[in-house]
């Protein structure tokens, strides 16, 4: 059952094509001039919302890059995917955040993208 919702953007991923598995519901395109990797290269991002089952957040995790995550809600909870961890916490409550946070953070990825914005 596809109970949650999540933000995946394709330059973070090493397969962009895993997407296509997906149940895709909104699809955006940033300007031009975005950085999109760590060589100092600037792009867009194709950043896509989703629904998926549990099973499928699981899945996506080997493709996300080192330095990039995805991140999925529901009601109640956040589940953020790294490359090599994955964080659930409380929705609602930002004192469980911090963990998740501060992986981001040692990889790389500035405070101000870590902000699991939900719908």
């Amino acid at each position: 059952m596809k109970t949650w919702k999540g933000v995946v953007i394709a330059e973070g991923l090493s397969d962009p094509t895993v997407i296509n598995k997906l149940s895709v519901y909104k699809a955006e395109i940033t300007r031009d001039g975005i950085p999109i990797d760590y060589e100092g290269n600037l792009g867009r991002w194709h950043i896509y919302y989703v629904r998926c089952a549990r099973e499928e957040i699981n899945a996506l995790q080997p493709y996300i890059l080192h330095g990039w995550y995805a991140h999925f809600w529901n009601e109640a909870k956040i589940i953020v995917v790294y490359d090599d961890k994955q964080f659930e916490f409380v929705k609602n409550d930002r004192n469980t955040w911090e963990e998740a946070i501060e992986h981001g953070k040692a990889q790389g990825i500035p405070e101000n993208e870590l902000g699991f914005p939900t719908d």
